[in-house]
């Protein structure tokens, strides 16, 4: 094929070879030659030709340009006058085609097929140019090579390289243009499942009526559910998507049974979630006279604004709402009175065994009711489990999946240029969603997702200067406080809650849209299964006619040598993660430990047949042996294919101690329980105020962290040097900050642990004094410029308490009844605040 061109006075001329294979295909030509036309006799014709090889030219006669188009077909790069009439004359046939300009600036010739060529203002390029324009673009920004598929994707979406170059502009509005920051649709694909009523259920005619109220017809994976065998007794575990009605499954089990006198157990991963859900219970079944309770292990401390949960006996209770650990509790001290006659138990959150702390933990609390109540329904819920298969059958369960949303969701990539136009966009969408109506007539409502506390107020702020009801949301607020967020929010009456990561899985807002202001999870970066349980939370059924979820990346931001760009592309081409339970050196003691606490009279060889499943760093002999070694198990009657725990080993399982922490109580049972408290369970949440560290940062001009215990702050607060450039309102509270909190003489200091100790006997003395947490955090910041969120002081007292009933605890197995009932006598008083 012979390919001619206009190019100003010439006409250009390239042999590209056959004609098979070469739409869209960049070709090196054979040579490169030119002719200019002149006319001849009133025809127009070739003269002076030239062919240019290996960057020398030589001049040819023009009928050998002639000849050369006389022997292949000829395309026409260009509509010319000239160049047609001199065809044409010459009897040489021709045809009209398209190549990509740029690919002639580098030598080359790519025939175009419109359908697969790249707009780019009044012509077509090929598909290597528009990708190389995109690179080259991406260089100057300095975006990194990693996100180059999302504007390949983009490319491929629009076939306007316009349009894409047009995100890179700074003048870029993502706000008006959200086709062009639309990363992928997730759709809802409906598929064909018979219509069940509610009221031809087979369950108690009084429930029924209560369902029928809230819904006529059972959704998709309640159908799968009910096909599995839920009303039959089968064990099951159930993965769909949030709202798609995997709460109801469990009620479907459990109500029935406890309506029957058999016991329904729900199970949660947080307090607050076991606390919405007793509240719930006891509301929507008040009128079928069943009795809820809810076992916690938590929430003991009196103080104003925060929550009392009484630690009240489940005897005669028909659902009981627990905590993992609060039912481990239970298992653990073997008061099987209070759980007789068990009929179903729901593990909501069951992804919550690939939890670093947790897992090894609902792991074994799952196989100590499959083993002490086998008869006992279980139902376990998930959102996100890849290998459902797997965790099935490890607990011996039916799966019943769904993989479809409840609502569409968009997922949408911004890259941001720094921290200022990214709180500019968080505002800016928020408003425009929350003025969005859904055909349900709701607001669309945000979360967004940050890393830190400190940020969820300063992004607030920045929402509610644009005129926005937004609030700040974590772990560190009054429980009262939380509690009015989330009835402002359910009321429609906020437009955004902004959180910490690390509380995602505890926030239980409907809201349309979720926005990820950063991609780390405290310090870390997050998981596939993190991202996977944040972004399904945007959309509900009831609310929502879609959810949208828009990632805002810093351009070249990194953390652990990773950029943000790159992270937030991996995690939206990623797929969720395999569930697996990761067992440390000192779970395998605990779990083993609790086994031998729960199970009663258990056979050594069923334990060891049980472990060896499990892939764990230490064998089971070791196991056995350190207990044995330690007194915290014994075999009865020197029969040692059955093992009991001792006093000492059921006061440790009960307590939830690692084995070390354990043997230091042990060993210290005789000095003061608080000076024990405190070494074993230091404060850890304080940070120094925004406006001592702005000061600071100001004195010695680098950024300072705001966390107190960090080791950079500890150094600066112990400098003089800092001390001397110190504005003189703060020289004073630096002062008191060292005399009382790290006037040690430690070798290590300040990089030893006085600070944190010191911190908590402060604490624990004002408590004992009476103070509230409100109280105690106002001293801290009158006389130290020190933060520490109320909520966290209570936290922390809860944790005190724990510690303290471990100490008693195990002085009552040692038959140390002195200290027992002093640390009796401090828990009253530290739950009372008197």
């Amino acid at each position: 094929m012979i390919i001619l061109r206009r190019n100003k006075k010439i006409v250009e001329l390239y042999p590209i070879g056959s004609a098979k294979g070469a739409l869209n295909t960049k070709r090196e030509p054979l040579f490169y030659s030119y002719f200019k036309l002149q006319e001849v006799d009133g025809k127009i014709r070739p003269y002076r030709f030239i062919i240019r090889q290996d960057n020398v030219e030589t001049i040819k006669m023009p009928k050998e340009a002639i000849k050369i188009m006389r022997k292949q077909n000829v395309l026409l790069a260009t509509k010319d006058e000239n160049i047609e009439k001199m065809l044409d004359s010459l009897n040489i046939p021709y045809k009209y085609t398209q190549i990509c300009r740029h690919c002639t600036f580098s030598g080359n010739i790519t025939l175009l097929k419109k359908s697969a060529s790249y707009k780019l203002y009044d012509e077509y390029i090929c598909k290597s140019c528009a990708e190389d324009e995109i690179h080259r673009i991406m260089d100057l920004r300095g975006y990194k090579e990693a996100t180059f598929p999302n504007f390949k994707k983009l490319l491929d979406k629009t076939h306007d390289l316009e349009k894409v170059l047009k995100v890179f502009d700074p003048k870029f509005n993502p706000i008006k243009n959200e086709d062009l920051t639309l990363y992928d649709k997730i759709t809802v694909k409906k598929h064909k499942y018979p219509k069940i009523k509610v009221n031809d259920l087979k369950i108690p005619k009084r429930f029924k009526n209560i369902l029928s109220k809230k819904l006529k017809h059972l959704l998709p994976v309640q159908v799968l559910a009910l096909n599995a065998g839920l009303l039959e007794g089968e064990n099951l575990l159930v993965v769909s998507a949030t709202a798609s009605g995997k709460t109801l499954v469990g009620e479907l089990a459990g109500i029935p049974k406890a309506m029957n006198h058999k016991k329904f157990i729900y199970l949660t991963p947080l307090v607050a979630l076991a606390n919405q859900k007793y509240r719930d219970f006891k509301k929507q079944y008040k009128s079928l006279g069943l009795n809820v309770a809810i076992k916690v292990g938590s929430n003991r401390i009196k103080a104003k604004n925060e929550l009392t949960i009484a630690n009240k006996s489940a005897k005669n209770a028909d659902i009981i709402v627990a905590t993992y650990e609060g039912l481990d509790f239970m298992l653990r001290s073997a008061k099987y009175d209070e759980l007789k006659n068990i009929g179903c138990v729901v593990i909501d959150e069951i992804h919550m065994l690939d939890d670093e702390e947790r897992g090894p933990r609902l792991n074994g609390l799952v196989n100590r009711l499959i083993a002490i109540f086998p008869k006992a329904q279980l139902i376990a819920l998930s959102a996100t489990v890849k290998n459902s298969k797997q965790i099935a059958n490890n607990f011996k369960m039916k799966l019943v999946e769904y993989d479809q949303r409840p609502v569409p969701l968009e997922r949408h990539l911004i890259f941001t240029k720094n921290e200022y136009e990214k709180n500019s966009l968080l505002a800016s969408l928020s408003k425009k969603e929350f003025n969005t109506i859904s055909s349900k007539g709701y607001h669309g409502q945000t979360i967004i997702f940050t890393n830190s506390r400190r940020k969820t107020h300063s992004i607030t702020q920045q929402i509610q200067k644009r005129g926005l009801t937004a609030a700040a949301y974590h772990a560190g607020l009054s429980y009262s406080k939380k509690v009015k967020i989330e009835k402002d929010f359910a009321n429609q009456k906020i437009s955004t809650v902004v959180t910490t990561a690390a509380l995602a899985a505890g926030v239980d807002f409907p809201a349309a849209q979720v926005l990820f202001e950063t991609l780390r999870m405290g310090n870390k970066w997050l998981t596939n299964n993190d991202f996977s349980q944040m972004l399904g939370r945007a959309g509900r059924p009831s609310f929502h006619d879609r959810g949208k979820v828009f990632l805002l990346p810093e351009i070249s931001k990194e953390y652990d040598s990773v950029s943000e760009e790159e992270m937030a592309m991996k995690l939206l081409e990623s797929d969720v993660d395999d569930i697996n339970v990761e067992y440390n050196e000192l779970d395998a003691y605990e779990q083993v430990l609790a086994d031998i606490s729960s199970i009663k009279n258990v056979d050594i060889r069923n334990l060891e047949s049980k472990y060896k499943r499990l892939e764990t760093p230490v064998l089971f002999e070791e196991v056995i042996n350190l207990l044995h070694d330690k007194k915290m198990i014994s075999s009865p009657n020197h029969n040692e294919s059955v093992l009991l725990p001792t006093k000492y080993g059921r006061a440790v399982s009960m307590s939830f101690l690692e084995i070390p922490k354990a043997e230091y109580i042990r060993k210290h049972i005789n000095q003061d329980p608080l000076l024990t408290v405190e070494s074993i369970e230091a404060f850890d949440s304080a940070y120094i105020s925004n406006r001592l560290v702005a000061s600071i940062s100001k004195a010695i001009k680098t950024n300072v962290s705001t966390r107190l215990f960090a080791d950079s702050t500890r150094t600066i607060l112990t400098s003089g040097e800092v001390l001397a450039r110190l504005d003189s309102q703060y020289v004073d509270k630096m002062l008191s900050m060292q005399i009382d909190f790290m006037d040690c003489k430690c070798k290590e200091r300040p990089f030893c642990s006085c600070l944190e100790r010191n911190i908590s006997h402060k604490i624990i003395k004002r408590r004992l004094q009476g103070w509230s947490p409100n109280r105690i955090t106002k001293e801290f910041m009158s006389l130290y410029e020190i933060h520490i969120y109320p909520g966290d002081i209570f936290t922390w007292l809860d944790q005190v308490i724990r510690t303290l009933e471990a100490i008693s605890r195990i002085a009552y197995a040692f038959n140390n009844k002195k200290v027992s009932e002093n640390c009796n006598r401090l828990i009253k008083r530290i739950e009372q605040g008197k």
